[in-house]
């Protein structure tokens, strides 16, 4: 079950909502692939072709765009592989642009004015 948390900026008052974690939707690679560009979703592709299909996990985290300056969650994929885990990671559902994954338990300051850390708040639950 995922975690709808709210942020928002004490000194622009700025507000956005992200849904993050997963889902029970989110338990099949071939539904989580659609979640991603053409190139990973080909990425995913590859690694399913050898038969088996990899150990992975997955969950929408927290991010910021510097592109539009927003907030955002987006899909982070975690392939589990015999030499090392390799992490796929959506872009930006706004604009495109590249997302910049944030340390949950880290200060985040306010995108759009620079000038506050964001307030942050669990307001519900999805699945």
């Amino acid at each position: 079950m995922g975690v709808l948390k709210e942020l928002q900026c004490p000194s622009c008052y700025k507000k956005w909502r992200l849904c993050l974690g997963h889902g029970r939707k989110h338990s099949s690679l071939g539904r989580v692939m659609k979640l991603f560009p053409d190139p990973i979703q080909k990425q995913i592709a590859a690694c399913k072709e050898g038969g088996a299909l990899p150990l992975f996990h997955f969950q929408y985290q927290t991010a910021v765009c510097r592109q539009c300056q927003e907030m955002i969650a987006v899909p982070v994929l975690v392939l589990k592989e015999k030499e090392s885990d390799q992490t796929l990671t959506g872009t930006c559902p706004i604009c495109g642009g590249e997302a910049e994954l944030l340390d949950e338990n880290s200060a985040i300051t306010c995108p759009k004015c620079q000038k506050a850390e964001l307030d942050r708040q669990d307001v519900g639950l999805w699945d």
